[in-house]
């Protein structure tokens, strides 16, 4: 099922596209900024980490490969994810040891 689109239009100085590595065609920036786009959010929480290689045009996989080249993270991992964890380690330990 394709997900409904909406286009919206960024102007951008003409340097700042000269400085995004040279790529000056239309769809290169393009791409370029939707990777952006899709990291950012990934990194806000704001989308799920299928939406964002969905949003920058990529494969699951591709985009983890992708956030790794940049020393991302694909999975925020919290201090209150590792305290649950904890607990629940203790609690199985303690109906094992009985």
């Amino acid at each position: 099922m394709q997900a409904k689109l909406k286009q919206i239009e960024v102007e951008l100085p003409q340097d700042i596209i000269f400085a995004m590595r040279g790529q000056r065609e239309d769809e290169d920036v393009k791409k370029k900024l939707k990777i952006a786009l899709a990291i950012i959010l990934l990194q806000e929480r704001s989308i799920s980490l299928g939406k964002a290689a969905e949003l920058a045009e990529m494969n699951r996989a591709r985009f983890i490969e992708l956030l790794g080249e940049y020393g991302l993270p694909a999975y925020l991992y919290t201090e209150e994810d590792f305290e649950k964890d904890q607990q629940i380690i203790a609690q199985y330990r303690k109906m094992n040891n009985r």
